[in-house]
């Protein structure tokens, strides 16, 4: 419980005064039932004394305090079920502002991959959500206990003795059913990430699993993982439930005695029938007050296994850091330098002390074969995650010292895989920079060779464009997020694949359209198409995370090396 209050804490702390008010709300509450003991004890009295007007009064008393209590427990429960909404979807904003700020490495290898990002983000959460809801049991019921505890001890402190003996014996079985739920916890957290990955698997690639008629499988795995959930739930509705039953018996026996005792006690003339039902009536009150302090624990132990799991990705440090003193970006610079550049990928190396300088202006292409460091290269030049050794500077400043905002603002990327939001064409296009005026949306369209095909969609640049620009095809996405980086206007330019998708025709029309951006800007262009990086200052050859070759296209191909190699692959001879 101490580790659950801790992490709970934080998120509980700025709502500590409505905090205070549930709580005074509870143990109002709580106090206003502990007195319909004592008033059912005086009524029996009242009509074995024959006060006929105490026979009228204490109902009415009943009453009213029930219907007290009653509203009390209404603004009790709904200012703690507010509470709980409110701290979820601070966490959820929290997780959200992570995700943001996450460097590249860790989507690579998170392995549930975003479906299990977004289970901890829903699920998760709504079991916090509901594990914080009890909170307002824990608060409530300890008052309710105490207060039936201590009228147990005005009427007979012997026999209240007698019914504590119990509890040892259910605390004892709480605290293994405790132990149990959260590892039963955690895998039914894991089964629940699975089902979401596969779901949104099964969505994403739509076409691809209708195309190699993979639905079945699919299908299959969702039915394991949802046996899987099934499973895990089984054993922890089990556990759940085992509680009641258990202290249920107890009680069904400690009350068994209880009969015998105050029977036997009325005979002697030490008790009256009014201390029996004023007893019973306060009997009853702590064994709820106890079965919902019980459900409580055991849904807080739930909310601990989804407070790890949501910490774990909260206190990860794999995020870009930002300069605690910001340097501005030099509006005139001349020079971008990889000085001893290196980066591992879980210790496995992906660039070698790589050591470029480029300026302004110039047009770097990067070719080689796969996983030899080119995407990795533009990456960093991003910061989308930062070097293991060396430094990155423009005009001799780090890129680390830059802010990374402002930074990000003076690099626009074009890569294979076209991202548009689920949005109007003007809005995708506009997203380049909404500081700008969208009036200017369609000349940054014109420039990418778009304008057309985007004046003949249904609404024209109000057309949605579909989930994952479902309603384009892919050289008219790719043209869309042309135009997006025109309008961004930055001048450093990072295009990694942008044409290696597409057919000849589509990469006749979007070539148009990046001869327009690539002019009077510094690009770095990443490409297993030879033909579309011959007009670059410099083509750099990358082999196992080292620059091997370096030049321009007719100069590297007289040389015969390693780019004459693909040249020559890639036009069959």
């Amino acid at each position: 419980m101490k580790l659950v209050w801790k992490r709970l804490w934080p998120e509980l702390k700025p709502y500590k005064n409505r905090l205070l008010v549930v709580l005074l709300i509870g143990a109002l509450t709580s106090a206003l039932k502990a007195v319909v003991p004592e008033l059912t004890r005086q009524l029996e009295g009242a009509w074995t004394g024959g006060h006929l007007d105490r026979a009228y009064q204490i109902p009415a008393a009943i009453a009213v305090i029930w219907i007290l209590a009653s509203v009390g427990r209404f603004f009790h429960l709904y200012w703690m079920k507010y509470i709980s909404d409110l701290i979820s979807v601070n966490l959820r904003r929290q997780l959200m502002n992570k995700y943001l700020g996450l460097n590249l490495s860790f989507f690579q290898s998170f392995i549930t991959g975003s479906g299990g990002l977004i289970s901890r983000m829903l699920n998760d959460i709504s079991i916090i959500q509901n594990g914080t809801h009890k909170v307002a049991d824990l608060m409530r019921e300890p008052f309710m206990a105490v207060f039936a505890f201590a009228y147990l001890i005005y009427i007979d402190w012997k026999l209240t003795v007698f019914v504590l003996l119990a509890l040892p014996v259910i605390t004892s079985i709480l605290r293994k059913l405790a132990m149990s739920l959260r590892k039963y916890g955690h895998i039914n957290q894991e089964a629940m990430e699975d089902l979401t990955k596969t779901l949104k698997e099964s969505l994403d690639g739509t076409r691809i699993v209708q195309s190699f008629n993979l639905e079945s499988e699919m299908r299959r795995r969702f039915e394991r993982e949802a046996d899987k959930y099934l499973a895990s739930r089984k054993k922890i509705i089990a556990r759940e439930e085992a509680g009641g039953p258990v202290s249920e018996s107890l009680a069904a026996l400690t009350l068994a005695v209880i009969l015998v005792y105050i029977g036997m006690q009325i005979f002697a003339g030490h008790l009256t029938v009014g201390d029996f039902i004023g007893f019973s009536f306060a009997i009853g009150l702590l064994q709820d007050a106890i079965k919902k302090l019980q459900d409580g624990y055991i849904k807080i132990q739930q909310t601990s296994v989804a407070l790890d799991r949501m910490y774990s990705i909260l206190e990860d440090r794999r995020v870009v850091p930002q300069a605690p003193i910001p340097l501005p970006f030099p509006k005139d610079w001349q020079t971008i330098e990889f000085r001893n550049v290196s980066f591992a990928f879980d210790q496995e190396p992906v660039l070698r002390k790589i050591n470029l300088t480029v300026k302004r202006g110039e047009v770097i292409a990067l070719v080689g074969p796969s996983g030899g460091g080119k995407s990795t290269m533009v990456n960093l030049l991003a910061r989308f995650f930062d070097p293991t050794e060396g430094e990155i500077l423009i005009d001799g400043t780090c890129l680390k010292d830059f802010d990374l905002k402002e930074l990000r603002a003076h690099v626009a990327l074009v890569s294979q895989d076209v991202f548009l939001f689920s949005d109007t064409v003007e809005r995708n296009i506009h997203a380049g920079d909404f500081s700008k005026d969208p009036s200017l949306v369609p000349d940054a369209a014109r420039s990418a060779n778009a304008h057309k095909f985007i004046e003949k969609a249904p609404e024209g640049y109000q057309t949605r464009v579909g989930d994952m620009g479902s309603n384009f095809s892919g050289g008219e996405k790719q043209r869309l997020s042309i135009a997006r980086a025109l309008f961004k206007d930055a001048p450093i330019l990072i295009l990694d694949e942008a044409t290696s998708a597409l057919d000849s025709e589509s990469e006749q029309e979007v070539q148009k359209g990046l001869d327009h951006l690539l002019q009077g800007r510094t690009a770095f262009v990443v490409a297993h198409r030879l033909s579309t990086i011959a007009k670059a200052s410099r083509i750099l050859v990358l082999k196992k995370g080292e620059i091997v070759e370096q030049g321009p296209h007719q100069d590297l191909l007289d040389r015969q090396g390693e780019y004459f190699r693909f040249h020559q692959l890639q036009a069959g001879l």
